[in-house]
Protein backbone atom coordinates (compact mmCIF):
# COMPACT_ATOMS: atom_id res chain seq x y z
CA UNK A 1 0.00 0.00 0.00
CA UNK A 2 1.13 3.41 -0.99
CA UNK A 3 1.84 6.24 1.81
CA UNK A 4 -1.41 8.66 1.24
CA UNK A 5 0.74 11.42 2.52
CA UNK A 6 4.52 9.92 0.69
CA UNK A 7 4.15 13.48 -0.70
CA UNK A 8 5.21 14.38 2.31
CA UNK A 9 8.21 12.87 2.49
CA UNK A 10 12.19 14.62 2.16
CA UNK A 11 14.22 12.09 0.46
CA UNK A 12 13.88 11.20 -3.27
CA UNK A 13 13.28 7.15 -4.38
CA UNK A 14 10.89 4.72 -4.16
CA UNK A 15 8.18 5.02 -1.77
CA UNK A 16 8.56 3.36 1.89
CA UNK A 17 6.18 1.28 3.40
CA UNK A 18 4.17 3.17 5.82
CA UNK A 19 4.35 0.70 8.76
CA UNK A 20 7.46 -0.13 11.03
CA UNK A 21 8.05 -3.58 10.42
CA UNK A 22 7.16 -5.42 13.17
CA UNK A 23 10.98 -6.98 13.83
CA UNK A 24 12.68 -3.34 13.93
CA UNK A 25 10.23 -1.75 16.17
CA UNK A 26 10.33 -4.74 18.76
CA UNK A 27 13.83 -4.21 18.70
CA UNK A 28 14.08 -0.36 19.60
CA UNK A 29 11.47 -1.14 22.23
CA UNK A 30 13.42 -4.09 23.27
CA UNK A 31 16.76 -1.65 23.72
CA UNK A 32 14.29 1.04 25.52
CA UNK A 33 13.26 -1.92 27.98
CA UNK A 34 16.79 -2.50 29.10
CA UNK A 35 18.09 1.08 29.31
CA UNK A 36 14.77 1.65 31.33
CA UNK A 37 14.94 -1.89 33.92
CA UNK A 38 18.16 -1.75 34.14
CA UNK A 39 18.89 -1.03 38.03
CA UNK A 40 15.37 0.13 38.26
CA UNK A 41 15.24 -0.09 41.67
CA UNK A 42 18.55 0.98 42.87
CA UNK A 43 17.64 4.68 43.37
CA UNK A 44 15.47 5.43 46.34
CA UNK A 45 12.16 7.17 46.02
CA UNK A 46 13.01 10.81 45.22
CA UNK A 47 11.09 14.12 45.55
CA UNK A 48 8.20 14.87 47.76
CA UNK A 49 5.79 12.99 44.99
CA UNK A 50 7.33 9.40 44.46
CA UNK A 51 7.02 8.42 47.91
CA UNK A 52 4.00 9.68 48.54
CA UNK A 53 2.46 8.34 45.25
CA UNK A 54 4.21 5.12 45.95
CA UNK A 55 2.30 5.19 49.47
CA UNK A 56 -1.41 5.65 47.68
CA UNK A 57 -1.13 2.95 45.88
CA UNK A 58 0.01 0.75 48.39
CA UNK A 59 -2.73 1.67 50.36
CA UNK A 60 -5.63 1.40 47.76
CA UNK A 61 -4.18 -2.21 47.10
CA UNK A 62 -4.18 -3.05 50.32
CA UNK A 63 -7.33 -2.21 51.13
CA UNK A 64 -9.07 -3.25 47.54
CA UNK A 65 -10.01 0.26 47.16
CA UNK A 66 -11.02 1.60 43.86
CA UNK A 67 -12.35 4.88 44.30
CA UNK A 68 -11.15 7.15 46.61
CA UNK A 69 -6.99 7.39 46.92
CA UNK A 70 -5.82 7.51 50.24
CA UNK A 71 -2.32 8.70 52.04
CA UNK A 72 -1.42 7.93 55.79
CA UNK A 73 -6.09 7.11 56.18
CA UNK A 74 -6.88 10.46 54.82
CA UNK A 75 -8.47 10.97 51.33
CA UNK A 76 -5.66 12.13 48.58
CA UNK A 77 -7.58 13.92 45.79
CA UNK A 78 -4.73 15.71 44.36
CA UNK A 79 -4.42 13.25 41.13
CA UNK A 80 -6.70 10.61 39.53
CA UNK A 81 -6.20 7.28 40.17
CA UNK A 82 -4.86 4.97 36.98
CA UNK A 83 -1.46 5.28 38.45
CA UNK A 84 -2.21 4.02 41.86
CA UNK A 85 -4.43 1.18 40.14
CA UNK A 86 -1.89 -0.04 38.09
CA UNK A 87 0.67 0.36 40.85
CA UNK A 88 -1.46 -1.83 42.88
CA UNK A 89 -1.43 -3.92 39.98
CA UNK A 90 3.02 -3.97 39.99
CA UNK A 91 3.17 -4.41 44.00
CA UNK A 92 0.81 -8.10 43.61
CA UNK A 93 3.32 -9.24 41.24
CA UNK A 94 6.56 -7.58 42.31
CA UNK A 95 6.63 -6.60 45.62
CA UNK A 96 6.20 -3.21 47.60
CA UNK A 97 9.32 -2.34 46.38
CA UNK A 98 10.57 0.70 44.25
CA UNK A 99 11.51 -0.99 41.55
CA UNK A 100 7.44 -1.94 41.35
CA UNK A 101 6.57 1.34 41.87
CA UNK A 102 8.43 2.33 38.71
CA UNK A 103 6.81 -0.71 36.48
CA UNK A 104 3.94 1.88 35.33
CA UNK A 105 5.79 4.70 34.10
CA UNK A 106 8.20 2.24 32.23
CA UNK A 107 5.28 0.62 30.70
CA UNK A 108 4.06 3.58 29.56
CA UNK A 109 7.16 5.19 28.00
CA UNK A 110 7.35 1.95 25.79
CA UNK A 111 3.40 2.93 24.57
CA UNK A 112 4.68 6.29 24.15
CA UNK A 113 7.49 5.40 22.09
CA UNK A 114 5.47 2.73 20.08
CA UNK A 115 2.57 5.55 19.27
CA UNK A 116 5.00 8.00 17.98
CA UNK A 117 6.85 5.63 15.61
CA UNK A 118 3.72 4.33 14.64
CA UNK A 119 2.27 8.00 13.40
CA UNK A 120 5.75 9.06 12.03
CA UNK A 121 5.73 5.95 10.06
CA UNK A 122 1.96 6.44 9.04
CA UNK A 123 2.56 9.77 7.59
CA UNK A 124 6.36 9.73 6.51
CA UNK A 125 7.49 6.14 5.74
CA UNK A 126 9.16 3.55 7.82
CA UNK A 127 12.67 5.26 8.05
CA UNK A 128 10.87 8.47 9.84
CA UNK A 129 9.76 6.09 12.34
CA UNK A 130 12.30 3.83 13.11
CA UNK A 131 13.97 7.34 13.92
CA UNK A 132 11.75 8.55 16.15
CA UNK A 133 11.52 5.70 17.92
CA UNK A 134 15.17 5.87 18.22
CA UNK A 135 15.33 9.19 19.00
CA UNK A 136 12.97 8.38 22.06
CA UNK A 137 14.12 5.44 23.22
CA UNK A 138 17.20 7.75 23.90
CA UNK A 139 15.86 10.49 25.07
CA UNK A 140 17.31 11.32 28.77
CA UNK A 141 14.26 13.66 29.30
CA UNK A 142 11.61 10.36 29.03
CA UNK A 143 14.58 8.12 30.34
CA UNK A 144 14.13 9.82 33.80
CA UNK A 145 10.81 10.43 34.16
CA UNK A 146 9.86 6.86 32.51
CA UNK A 147 12.07 5.64 35.92
CA UNK A 148 10.29 7.57 38.59
CA UNK A 149 7.04 6.72 40.39
CA UNK A 150 4.83 9.06 38.63
CA UNK A 151 2.27 9.94 36.38
CA UNK A 152 4.00 12.27 33.90
CA UNK A 153 5.15 9.64 31.39
CA UNK A 154 1.82 7.76 31.56
CA UNK A 155 -0.77 11.04 30.86
CA UNK A 156 2.06 11.67 27.98
CA UNK A 157 1.66 8.69 26.88
CA UNK A 158 -2.20 8.72 26.15
CA UNK A 159 -2.00 11.96 25.17
CA UNK A 160 0.38 10.84 22.19
CA UNK A 161 -1.95 8.10 21.56
CA UNK A 162 -5.12 9.95 21.62
CA UNK A 163 -3.52 13.25 19.75
CA UNK A 164 -1.85 10.96 16.72
CA UNK A 165 -5.15 9.44 16.53
CA UNK A 166 -7.05 12.52 15.75
CA UNK A 167 -4.40 14.45 13.52
CA UNK A 168 -4.96 11.07 11.53
CA UNK A 169 -8.81 11.00 10.97
CA UNK A 170 -7.78 14.65 9.94
CA UNK A 171 -5.47 13.77 7.40
CA UNK A 172 -7.97 11.31 6.30
CA UNK A 173 -5.57 8.53 6.66
CA UNK A 174 -7.43 6.80 9.34
CA UNK A 175 -10.39 4.55 9.50
CA UNK A 176 -13.92 5.61 11.73
CA UNK A 177 -12.51 3.52 14.72
CA UNK A 178 -9.55 6.69 15.39
CA UNK A 179 -11.72 9.08 16.76
CA UNK A 180 -13.59 6.98 19.46
CA UNK A 181 -10.36 4.86 20.31
CA UNK A 182 -9.15 9.20 20.45
CA UNK A 183 -11.98 9.17 23.04
CA UNK A 184 -11.39 6.45 25.23
CA UNK A 185 -7.19 7.61 25.23
CA UNK A 186 -8.44 11.08 26.43
CA UNK A 187 -10.26 9.42 29.16
CA UNK A 188 -7.46 7.57 30.20
CA UNK A 189 -5.33 10.16 30.28
CA UNK A 190 -7.73 12.01 32.85
CA UNK A 191 -7.61 8.57 34.99
CA UNK A 192 -4.20 9.76 34.86
CA UNK A 193 -3.63 13.45 35.50
CA UNK A 194 -6.77 14.91 34.80
CA UNK A 195 -8.32 17.56 32.64
CA UNK A 196 -4.94 18.05 30.87
CA UNK A 197 -5.59 14.46 29.02
CA UNK A 198 -8.50 15.97 26.97
CA UNK A 199 -7.44 19.81 26.80
CA UNK A 200 -4.29 19.02 24.98
CA UNK A 201 -5.58 16.43 21.99
CA UNK A 202 -8.67 18.54 21.24
CA UNK A 203 -6.54 21.64 21.53
CA UNK A 204 -4.57 20.21 18.89
CA UNK A 205 -7.03 19.04 16.82
CA UNK A 206 -9.07 22.24 16.84
CA UNK A 207 -5.50 24.46 16.27
CA UNK A 208 -4.63 21.99 13.27
CA UNK A 209 -9.03 22.56 11.89
CA UNK A 210 -8.03 26.49 12.02
CA UNK A 211 -5.01 26.23 10.29
CA UNK A 212 -5.92 24.54 7.28
CA UNK A 213 -9.40 25.73 7.78
CA UNK A 214 -11.21 22.16 8.21
CA UNK A 215 -14.47 22.76 8.46
CA UNK A 216 -15.40 19.34 9.34
CA UNK A 217 -13.79 19.80 12.97
CA UNK A 218 -17.63 18.98 14.42
CA UNK A 219 -16.49 15.03 13.62
CA UNK A 220 -15.02 15.81 17.10
CA UNK A 221 -18.27 15.51 18.58
CA UNK A 222 -18.44 11.87 18.17
CA UNK A 223 -21.32 9.94 19.64
CA UNK A 224 -19.44 6.67 20.44
CA UNK A 225 -16.59 8.59 21.79
CA UNK A 226 -18.18 10.35 23.83
CA UNK A 227 -20.12 7.34 25.55
CA UNK A 228 -16.81 5.45 25.65
CA UNK A 229 -15.24 8.94 27.32
CA UNK A 230 -18.09 8.67 29.89
CA UNK A 231 -18.16 4.93 30.21
CA UNK A 232 -14.33 5.28 30.94
CA UNK A 233 -13.93 8.14 32.86
CA UNK A 234 -17.16 9.60 33.94
CA UNK A 235 -17.85 6.42 35.87
CA UNK A 236 -14.99 6.95 38.08
CA UNK A 237 -16.16 10.59 38.32
CA UNK A 238 -19.49 9.85 39.65
CA UNK A 239 -18.00 7.38 42.39
CA UNK A 240 -15.54 10.16 43.28
CA UNK A 241 -18.34 13.35 43.34
CA UNK A 242 -20.77 10.45 45.60
CA UNK A 243 -17.71 9.67 48.22
CA UNK A 244 -16.46 13.49 48.56
CA UNK A 245 -18.70 15.80 47.33
CA UNK A 246 -17.66 19.20 46.69
CA UNK A 247 -14.06 18.40 48.39
CA UNK A 248 -13.16 16.59 45.30
CA UNK A 249 -13.99 19.77 43.36
CA UNK A 250 -12.19 22.25 45.69
CA UNK A 251 -9.26 19.99 46.03
CA UNK A 252 -8.78 18.66 42.26
CA UNK A 253 -10.40 20.90 40.15
CA UNK A 254 -9.71 24.24 41.73
CA UNK A 255 -6.67 23.71 43.63
CA UNK A 256 -4.07 21.02 41.74
CA UNK A 257 -5.49 22.18 38.45
CA UNK A 258 -7.34 25.59 38.07
CA UNK A 259 -4.82 26.92 40.43
CA UNK A 260 -1.39 25.25 39.44
CA UNK A 261 -2.05 26.72 35.96
CA UNK A 262 -3.41 30.34 37.11
CA UNK A 263 -0.91 31.06 39.74
CA UNK A 264 2.60 29.69 41.73
CA UNK A 265 0.53 28.50 44.72
CA UNK A 266 2.54 25.21 43.97
CA UNK A 267 5.97 26.97 44.31
CA UNK A 268 6.94 26.07 41.06
CA UNK A 269 8.13 28.87 39.06
CA UNK A 270 9.97 29.77 36.01
CA UNK A 271 10.30 32.42 32.82
CA UNK A 272 8.12 31.98 29.66
CA UNK A 273 10.81 30.18 27.89
CA UNK A 274 11.82 27.41 30.76
CA UNK A 275 10.64 24.92 28.47
CA UNK A 276 13.40 25.80 25.82
CA UNK A 277 16.33 24.56 27.44
CA UNK A 278 14.55 21.66 28.76
CA UNK A 279 13.95 20.24 25.09
CA UNK A 280 16.91 20.68 23.85
CA UNK A 281 18.71 19.05 26.88
CA UNK A 282 15.64 16.63 26.81
CA UNK A 283 17.14 14.95 23.18
CA UNK A 284 20.55 14.53 23.88
CA UNK A 285 21.96 13.44 22.10
CA UNK A 286 20.26 14.06 18.90
CA UNK A 287 20.51 17.89 19.76
CA UNK A 288 23.83 17.68 17.36
CA UNK A 289 20.99 17.14 14.71
CA UNK A 290 18.25 19.16 15.86
CA UNK A 291 18.79 22.18 14.55
CA UNK A 292 18.36 20.41 10.76
CA UNK A 293 14.75 19.73 11.97
CA UNK A 294 13.00 23.04 11.44
CA UNK A 295 14.05 23.55 7.70
CA UNK A 296 13.38 19.66 7.23
CA UNK A 297 9.59 20.12 8.75
CA UNK A 298 9.43 23.21 6.36
CA UNK A 299 9.62 21.28 3.39
CA UNK A 300 7.04 18.96 3.96
CA UNK A 301 3.65 19.65 2.48
CA UNK A 302 1.30 21.89 4.02
CA UNK A 303 -0.91 19.56 6.04
CA UNK A 304 2.00 17.19 7.27
CA UNK A 305 3.94 20.35 8.36
CA UNK A 306 0.59 22.46 10.13
CA UNK A 307 0.13 18.76 11.47
CA UNK A 308 3.49 18.87 13.66
CA UNK A 309 3.34 22.57 13.81
CA UNK A 310 0.09 22.23 15.98
CA UNK A 311 1.21 19.40 17.89
CA UNK A 312 3.96 20.60 19.46
CA UNK A 313 2.48 24.16 19.68
CA UNK A 314 -0.61 23.40 21.62
CA UNK A 315 1.25 21.57 24.98
CA UNK A 316 4.10 24.42 24.33
CA UNK A 317 1.98 27.40 24.51
CA UNK A 318 -0.14 26.05 27.01
CA UNK A 319 2.62 25.15 29.88
CA UNK A 320 4.84 27.85 29.28
CA UNK A 321 1.89 30.42 29.93
CA UNK A 322 1.08 28.17 33.25
CA UNK A 323 2.24 30.05 36.71
CA UNK A 324 4.03 26.60 37.75
CA UNK A 325 6.07 24.99 35.55
CA UNK A 326 8.38 21.65 36.01
CA UNK A 327 10.46 19.75 33.24
CA UNK A 328 8.19 16.50 33.36
CA UNK A 329 4.99 19.04 32.14
CA UNK A 330 6.22 19.14 29.01
CA UNK A 331 6.66 15.39 28.06
CA UNK A 332 3.99 15.80 25.55
CA UNK A 333 6.10 18.03 23.32
CA UNK A 334 8.63 14.94 23.02
CA UNK A 335 6.86 13.11 20.19
CA UNK A 336 6.82 15.86 17.61
CA UNK A 337 10.01 16.95 18.83
CA UNK A 338 11.10 13.54 18.07
CA UNK A 339 9.94 13.19 14.26
CA UNK A 340 11.36 16.83 13.83
CA UNK A 341 14.55 15.33 14.58
CA UNK A 342 13.71 12.07 12.83
CA UNK A 343 13.31 14.74 9.70
CA UNK A 344 15.88 16.18 10.13
CA UNK A 345 18.02 13.48 10.14
CA UNK A 346 16.75 12.11 6.51
CA UNK A 347 17.55 16.02 5.29
CA UNK A 348 21.17 15.68 6.45
CA UNK A 349 21.85 12.63 3.66
CA UNK A 350 20.83 15.47 0.85
CA UNK A 351 22.87 18.26 2.29
CA UNK A 352 25.65 20.28 0.83
CA UNK A 353 29.14 18.86 1.58
CA UNK A 354 30.61 21.10 4.72
CA UNK A 355 26.81 22.04 5.93
CA UNK A 356 26.49 18.96 8.57
CA UNK A 357 29.93 19.60 10.28
CA UNK A 358 28.40 22.81 10.89
CA UNK A 359 24.91 21.78 12.06
CA UNK A 360 26.70 19.22 14.50
CA UNK A 361 28.77 22.11 15.68
CA UNK A 362 25.88 22.62 19.10
CA UNK A 363 26.46 19.22 20.37
CA UNK A 364 30.05 19.96 20.49
CA UNK A 365 29.70 23.05 22.73
CA UNK A 366 26.98 21.71 24.59
CA UNK A 367 29.41 18.24 25.45
CA UNK A 368 32.30 21.02 26.01
CA UNK A 369 29.73 22.84 28.20
CA UNK A 370 29.01 20.17 30.21
CA UNK A 371 32.52 18.58 30.48
CA UNK A 372 33.66 22.01 32.48
CA UNK A 373 30.47 22.25 34.33
CA UNK A 374 31.29 18.50 35.69
CA UNK A 375 34.95 19.48 36.55
CA UNK A 376 34.18 22.54 38.11
CA UNK A 377 31.66 20.08 40.69
CA UNK A 378 34.50 17.98 40.78
CA UNK A 379 37.40 20.47 41.86
CA UNK A 380 35.37 22.23 44.03
CA UNK A 381 34.63 18.90 46.32
CA UNK A 382 30.50 18.41 45.26
CA UNK A 383 29.34 15.13 45.78
CA UNK A 384 27.60 15.10 41.67
CA UNK A 385 30.92 16.24 40.55
CA UNK A 386 32.79 13.18 40.17
CA UNK A 387 29.68 10.98 39.24
CA UNK A 388 28.66 13.43 35.99
CA UNK A 389 33.34 13.39 34.91
CA UNK A 390 32.11 10.02 32.58
CA UNK A 391 28.93 10.72 31.41
CA UNK A 392 29.69 14.55 30.37
CA UNK A 393 33.24 12.99 28.56
CA UNK A 394 31.44 9.93 27.13
CA UNK A 395 28.90 12.62 25.68
CA UNK A 396 31.62 15.22 24.39
CA UNK A 397 33.29 12.19 22.69
CA UNK A 398 29.97 11.10 21.06
CA UNK A 399 29.09 14.33 19.88
CA UNK A 400 32.83 15.16 18.31
CA UNK A 401 32.36 11.74 16.34
CA UNK A 402 28.95 12.64 15.11
CA UNK A 403 29.94 16.08 14.19
CA UNK A 404 33.07 14.00 11.94
CA UNK A 405 30.88 11.67 10.36
CA UNK A 406 27.90 13.85 9.52
CA UNK A 407 30.43 15.23 6.73
CA UNK A 408 31.64 12.21 5.15
CA UNK A 409 28.92 9.79 6.65
CA UNK A 410 25.69 11.58 6.75
CA UNK A 411 23.74 7.70 7.04
CA UNK A 412 25.86 6.28 10.16
CA UNK A 413 24.90 9.29 12.39
CA UNK A 414 21.78 7.49 13.33
CA UNK A 415 23.73 4.47 14.82
CA UNK A 416 26.23 6.37 16.49
CA UNK A 417 24.01 8.93 17.90
CA UNK A 418 21.99 5.68 19.37
CA UNK A 419 25.05 4.45 20.67
CA UNK A 420 26.13 7.86 22.04
CA UNK A 421 22.83 8.05 24.15
CA UNK A 422 22.05 4.57 25.11
CA UNK A 423 25.63 4.80 26.65
CA UNK A 424 25.17 8.05 28.34
CA UNK A 425 22.10 6.43 29.89
CA UNK A 426 23.64 3.76 31.29
CA UNK A 427 26.91 5.40 31.86
CA UNK A 428 24.08 7.77 34.29
CA UNK A 429 22.21 4.70 35.70
CA UNK A 430 25.54 3.73 37.49
CA UNK A 431 27.10 7.15 38.74
CA UNK A 432 23.41 8.34 39.60
CA UNK A 433 22.37 6.40 42.48
CA UNK A 434 24.55 6.79 45.16
CA UNK A 435 24.94 10.39 44.63
CA UNK A 436 21.31 10.59 45.11
CA UNK A 437 21.24 8.55 47.75
CA UNK A 438 23.40 11.01 49.13
CA UNK A 439 21.82 14.13 48.32
CA UNK A 440 18.27 13.82 47.50
CA UNK A 441 16.58 10.56 49.52
CA UNK A 442 15.90 10.35 53.09
CA UNK A 443 15.58 6.86 53.12
CA UNK A 444 18.29 6.22 55.35
CA UNK A 445 17.04 8.68 57.70
CA UNK A 446 13.90 6.03 58.91
CA UNK A 447 16.27 3.27 59.20
CA UNK A 448 16.54 3.43 62.87
CA UNK A 449 12.60 3.71 62.92
CA UNK A 450 12.13 0.71 61.77
CA UNK A 451 8.07 1.74 61.62
CA UNK A 452 7.35 3.51 64.50
CA UNK A 453 5.89 6.65 64.53
CA UNK A 454 8.04 9.87 63.35
CA UNK A 455 7.32 13.26 64.02
CA UNK A 456 8.70 15.81 61.51
CA UNK A 457 9.89 19.55 62.89
CA UNK A 458 11.23 21.39 60.08
CA UNK A 459 13.18 19.22 58.34
CA UNK A 460 13.55 19.62 54.65
CA UNK A 461 10.16 17.90 53.14
CA UNK A 462 11.97 15.93 50.41
CA UNK A 463 13.67 14.46 53.23
CA UNK A 464 10.80 13.66 55.92
CA UNK A 465 8.32 12.45 52.72
CA UNK A 466 10.45 9.73 52.76
CA UNK A 467 9.08 8.12 55.24
CA UNK A 468 5.70 7.52 53.52
CA UNK A 469 7.34 5.04 51.88
CA UNK A 470 10.41 3.94 53.97
CA UNK A 471 8.16 3.92 57.23
CA UNK A 472 5.04 2.33 56.20
CA UNK A 473 3.72 5.89 56.17
CA UNK A 474 3.96 6.35 60.31
CA UNK A 475 5.02 10.15 59.55
CA UNK A 476 3.59 13.31 60.51
CA UNK A 477 4.64 16.90 60.34
CA UNK A 478 4.32 19.27 63.33
CA UNK A 479 2.94 22.64 62.97
CA UNK A 480 4.70 25.99 63.59
CA UNK A 481 3.70 24.90 67.96
CA UNK A 482 6.41 21.85 67.66
CA UNK A 483 8.07 23.02 70.62
CA UNK A 484 5.63 22.74 72.65
CA UNK A 485 4.57 19.61 71.67
CA UNK A 486 7.99 17.78 71.62
CA UNK A 487 8.70 19.25 75.22
CA UNK A 488 4.60 18.45 76.65
CA UNK A 489 4.34 14.93 75.09
CA UNK A 490 7.63 14.04 74.55
CA UNK A 491 6.90 11.77 71.74
CA UNK A 492 9.94 9.70 70.67
CA UNK A 493 11.32 10.06 67.75
CA UNK A 494 11.55 13.34 65.92
CA UNK A 495 12.99 14.09 62.41
CA UNK A 496 14.58 17.99 62.80
CA UNK A 497 15.90 20.50 60.23
CA UNK A 498 19.32 21.41 61.63
CA UNK A 499 17.96 25.00 62.92
CA UNK A 500 15.33 22.75 65.13
CA UNK A 501 18.30 19.78 65.99
CA UNK A 502 20.51 22.63 67.17
CA UNK A 503 17.66 23.93 69.18
CA UNK A 504 16.49 20.83 70.74
CA UNK A 505 19.83 19.68 71.34
CA UNK A 506 19.87 22.69 74.00
CA UNK A 507 16.75 22.40 74.96
CA UNK A 508 16.68 21.91 79.08
CA UNK A 509 14.97 18.95 80.33
CA UNK A 510 15.24 17.17 77.43
CA UNK A 511 17.49 14.69 76.28
CA UNK A 512 18.40 14.24 72.32
CA UNK A 513 20.09 11.13 71.10
CA UNK A 514 20.74 11.28 67.09
CA UNK A 515 20.02 7.65 65.59
CA UNK A 516 20.62 8.84 61.75
CA UNK A 517 21.38 12.10 59.49
CA UNK A 518 20.60 12.80 56.58
CA UNK A 519 20.18 15.35 53.20
CA UNK A 520 20.20 19.34 53.93
CA UNK A 521 21.26 18.84 57.61
CA UNK A 522 18.47 16.63 58.67
CA UNK A 523 18.48 14.42 61.79
CA UNK A 524 16.36 11.59 63.40
CA UNK A 525 16.38 11.50 67.35
CA UNK A 526 15.44 9.50 70.00
CA UNK A 527 13.59 12.62 72.50
CA UNK A 528 13.04 11.53 76.25
CA UNK A 529 13.61 13.58 79.55
CA UNK A 530 15.96 13.72 81.64
CA UNK A 531 16.01 12.22 85.07
CA UNK A 532 15.34 14.39 87.94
Amino acid sequence: MTDPAQSAQTSPGLPEPNFIPPRDGLLILGLQLLLLVFRLGAVPLLGPDEPRYARVAIEMARANEFVTPTLAGEPWLEKPPLYYWLAGLSYRVLGENEAAARWPAVLAALLLTGFSGAFAARLFGATCGRLTMLVLATSPLLFAYSRAATMDVLVAALITGATAALLLSALRISGPSAIPAAWVLMALAFLAKGPIGVLIPIGVAVLFAILTRDRDIIRLVNGPGIFLWLLVAGAWVAAILKDQGFRFIEVFILNHNLARFTSTIHNHPGPIWYYVPVLIGGVLPWTAVLFAAPGAVARLKERARLALLAWISVPLTLFSLAGSKLPGYILPCLPPLAIGVALGVRQLEAAKPGLNRVVGLPGVIMGAAALAFAMRGFREGEVWGRGALMPAAWFLAGAFLVSRILDRRPSEAPRLLTITGAGLLLLLTLVAPPILDAVESGRRLFIPARGREVLVAGAWRTAWMAGYFYNDGKVRELGADWRSEIATEIPGLVLFGPAEWRETEKAPGLVALKLSEGPRGTVLARISRKSP
